[in-house]
């Protein structure tokens, strides 16, 4: 069982995200692996990655939402309700385990997840300084979690988080965890974007990042040759509907578990 230590919550809180390695269960990864390909574009064969590399063809794009295929993004919602999926990433007792040490027990249960979001090769692409600017998700939650069912190196299209941005962002806000951006929230974007530290969250089959809601983040371009494959899921308490809308708190981390509350932090 793999759980988090007074370090991990520290790091958490101060940075708004954390990474823990080897979580996932090798033959669920596997399986979701294989059903990516179910809903691959026709030119792609799963034994030649020269046929990956995107842009996706015009003629294979797909603007439906359970396999949305698109430039260089190809979001595989389709496999969201897979029992085994589910299994695999909010119900894997690790990762239940963890979550109950940053939010308390009563959780809201999944009914579902994000599906399996890929990034695709970029091919001879010159490679930029910076990764695109960050962004803030508009649906309400608490804590995200991004998992990776495949190897993704430096440079490999991983989650890319703004630390310590989840501080700024939360009072941007009209409310906690609606998307209510205040006339603020635009500016500290821009430089979050523009001169901000960022940090690639690469890894491995089975390593997961944590994220707190408000954390500055994108997907960044792929210099690998490989998809890049990541299963996502949002963690809520179940609170959620009654404090969603309520204004920001001095103390952002009110509604979180005692461990995580009893952990001092620096201020800015």
């Amino acid at each position: 069982m793999v759980t988090l230590t007074e370090a991990d919550i520290h790091f958490f809180k101060t940075n708004g995200y954390l990474i823990k390695r080897e979580v996932l269960d090798p033959d669920l990864m596997a399986r979701a692996r294989a059903r990516l390909w179910d809903g691959k574009p026709p030119s792609f064969d799963p034994d030649d990655p020269d046929t990956w590399v995107g842009p996706i063809k015009p003629e294979e794009e797909n603007d439906d939402r359970v396999n949305h295929r698109r430039n260089f993004r190809w979001q595989f919602r389709e496999t969201g309700r897979d029992e085994f999926m589910i299994d695999m990433l909010p119900r894997n007792p690790s990762v239940r385990a963890m979550v109950e040490q940053f939010l308390g027990p009563e959780l809201r249960e999944p009914q579902g997840i994000r599906g399996i979001y890929s990034t695709l090769p970029y091919g001879d692409r010159e490679r930029a300084d910076r990764p695109p600017g960050c962004h803030v998700d508009a649906h309400p939650f608490y804590l995200g979690v991004v998992s990776y069912i495949d190897f993704v190196p430096p440079g490999g299209g991983g989650f890319t988080v703004w630390p310590k941005s989840h501080r700024t962002f939360f009072n941007d806000f009209y409310s906690r965890h609606s998307y209510e951006p205040t006339g603020a929230y635009q500016n500290d974007r821009d430089w979050f974007s523009e001169h901000g530290e960022f940090a690639d969250c690469h890894g491995g089959p089975g390593d997961i990042v944590f994220w707190h809601h408000r954390i500055g983040h994108t997907a960044s371009p792929n210099h690998s040759r490989q998809i890049r494959k990541a299963v996502l899921y949002d963690f809520s308490r179940s609170n959620l509907p009654y404090v969603q809308e309520e204004p920001p708190v001095d103390d952002m981390w009110r509604d979180w578990s005692d461990a995580v509350r009893n952990v001092e932090i620096d201020s800015l």
